[in-house]
């Protein structure tokens, strides 16, 4: 039998070799992740704890950056603003001390030649004293007014005297603290206006006679809203004069002028100044309740408390610009950080996983060579076993021969090949061996129904008859021909009785004549059995 005509049998039925050929065998571990180690925990929990120390330091300086720098922007802040008041307050300290004390040289005048005081020339005498008062006079003991800068102020009592001049009515004033000659007007040159309210004050200084009789001026400072101009407290602010006997507010200049609140006796802002004196408060302002930080002085010798405020969102406005830039600095510093502790661990996984995969593939390396050795030393057993199987099993006096599930003939020794009579070939079906036995034997001369016979014989050895079907052999012996099912499907034929043996010839020498005439043909070359 060709290597060809073996490769083909050998497809068509898995049970007719007996070969044992070793599979290689794949280590489990190749494909099952390997635990990690103590030493791989170890190392990735260090690599995440500087991780999380590094990011952890990067916002603890930031919080700390941006607390310095709130420090130390509202201590620049709480400065600046202890200095507008400080100045102000300075400021109504001698413009009030300025009136008073041309009062003075009036009640002095007054004293010396009360006929010769005569207050219309006053104000050509005294120039300073009209550019912080709008009004002076001079009360008798019932309050009324006998003279004055203001004729039409003459007769009337003190508290209607100023009829002329707005009281606490809200004025603008140029973005510089000059008056408006149109307060009416909205647009200013320069910039926008400023709104500003001040409420009546007098400074009054009794006269020696007659009894009772006072010489007084009005104090209305331009100053307050000049300075107010100068400081540039950003959005929002405030300056007040505050009366500290009663908290009423006498001056005010900023927006919340529009619509203020003047008393501010229950506030916490008139409290903390009544119990300070002066200082820096953070809280909202009782004039408009929006919180804002205050900085306040007295002034000298006076009732009177000067508060100067700017908005603390506006004061706290660059401390937000850089808290907003430095997180966002934190944020990238600590993505890197993250980012760099990802490859750090992933280099160690890396790492780990080769060292791994080399000692896996080490391993399986030295599994495959093994399994290479026993396969070598199995092929040449297999080899000794299968020439000896062939050997036993082509010089056997029983005749065996192998069929597929399709009842095909595949293979066939020396003995079957002798006693059936039959020129076998390959691939040759079942139901043809037992024609073509059946016309040798009867020599073209039977009379019954051959096909029916042959039905018959091929359902016995299908089924494994244990009778099996009498047979004539080439030296007229009585032979039996048995058929053994075997899974899946195929068959065994087995050919007993034989009384003299044959050894079986040597490979390639032809044992069936094409003649089918003489009477005991040679067999065939028999096809060799794999086991």
């Amino acid at each position: 039998m060709s290597a060809s005509s073996k490769r083909r049998s050998r497809r068509r039925s898995g049970s007719s070799s007996t070969r044992f050929t070793p599979s290689l065998v794949v280590p489990t571990e190749t494909v099952r992740p390997a635990p990690i180690g103590a030493a791989g925990v170890a190392a990735s929990a260090a690599v995440g704890i500087v991780v999380l120390a590094f990011i952890a330091l990067i916002w603890i300086i930031t919080g700390r950056a941006v607390q310095d720098q709130g420090a130390e922007i509202r201590e620049r802040a709480e400065q600046a603003l202890a200095g507008q008041a400080a100045t102000i307050a300075e400021t109504i300290s001698n413009e009030l001390k300025m009136i008073d004390q041309s009062l003075m040289i009036i009640q002095s005048a007054w004293k010396q030649d009360s006929d010769s005081v005569d207050l219309k020339r006053w104000p050509q005498k005294m120039p300073a004293l009209t550019a912080v008062s709008d009004d002076l006079f001079i009360s008798d003991e019932n309050h009324i007014v006998r003279q004055d800068i203001l004729p039409q102020a003459v007769g009337q009592r003190v508290g209607a005297a100023y009829v002329t001049f707005p009281h606490g009515i809200l004025e603008s004033f140029e973005s510089d603290g000059a008056k408006l000659k149109d307060s009416s007007l909205i647009q200013v040159s320069g910039g926008s206006p400023i709104d500003a309210r001040q409420f009546l004050m007098y400074i009054v200084r009794p006269l020696d006679h007659p009894r009772d009789w006072q010489v007084g001026a009005s104090y209305r400072s331009s100053e307050l809203t000049k300075l107010f101009a100068e400081a540039a407290l950003g959005f929002n602010p405030v300056v007040a004069l505050v009366d500290t006997l009663n908290g009423n507010v006498q001056a005010l200049v900023g927006p919340s002028a529009r619509r203020p609140k003047t008393d501010l006796s229950q506030t916490p802002l008139f409290v903390t100044m009544q119990r300070l004196g002066s200082g820096i408060w953070l809280g909202p302002s009782g004039i408009d309740d929006v919180e804002r930080l205050h900085a306040f002085g007295r002034v000298a010798d006076r009732d009177l408390m000067v508060v100067v405020a700017a908005n603390w969102a506006e004061v706290m406005t660059p401390v937000a610009n850089l808290a907003a830039g430095t997180r966002i600095l934190a944020g990238v510093a600590s993505a890197l950080v993250l980012a760099i502790g990802g490859l750090v661990l992933w280099e160690l996984y890396a790492l780990r996983s080769r060292r791994r995969h080399q000692r896996i593939y080490e391993r399986t390396k030295g599994e495959i060579e093994r399994l290479q050795s026993d396969e070598a030393v199995y092929l040449i057993k297999n080899r000794v076993s299968d020439s000896r199987l062939q050997t036993i099993v082509a010089n056997a006096s029983d005749g065996v021969a192998l069929f597929d599930a399709g009842q095909r003939l595949l293979q066939w020794n020396h003995s079957f090949a002798r006693g059936i009579g039959v020129q076998l070939r390959q691939d040759m079906p079942l139901d043809t061996v037992l024609r073509e036995h059946m016309d040798w034997a009867a020599r073209g001369s039977g009379t019954e129904d051959t096909e029916a016979e042959i039905a018959r014989r091929a359902i016995m050895l299908l089924t494994g008859d244990a009778a099996g079907i009498p047979v004539r052999g080439p030296d007229a012996e009585s032979l039996v021909l048995r058929g053994l099912p075997i899974e899946p499907g195929g068959l065994i034929l087995l050919l007993n009785g034989f009384t003299t043996w044959q050894q079986a010839p040597a490979p390639g020498l032809r044992l069936i004549d094409d003649e089918p005439s003489p009477p005991t043909p040679p067999p065939p070359l028999p096809a060799p059995i794999e086991w």
